[in-house]
C-alpha cells in the first residue's frame, strides 16, 4: 500500500492506513446475501486460519475501502 493515502470517497477526509482481518474461509464480496450465505462470492482476505486484507478507513465517516491487487 502506498505512504500517502487517498482521500475518502464518501467525505474526502484523510484515511488510515490498515487491515480487515477475520477467520476461515475469510472475507468475500457479494451483490447481495441469500440462501447459501458465505459459498461464492469474491474472496477479499488472503492467509490460512486467520485472515487478512489491506484497507483504508476514514476516522470521521467510517467508509473502509479495500484497494484491487
Amino acid at each position: 500500500m502506498t505512504n500517502t493515502a487517498p482521500p475518502c470517497p464518501m467525505c474526502a477526509n484523510v484515511m488510515e492506513a490498515g487491515v480487515v482481518v477475520g477467520r476461515s474461509p475469510g472475507v468475500k464480496f457479494k451483490k447481495q446475501m441469500g440462501v447459501l450465505g458465505d459459498i461464492g462470492g469474491i474472496r477479499l482476505t488472503r492467509g490460512f486460519g486467520y485472515q487478512s486484507v489491506e484497507a483504508l478507513r476514514c476516522d470521521a465517516c467510517g467508509t473502509v475501502v479495500i484497494p484491487g491487487s
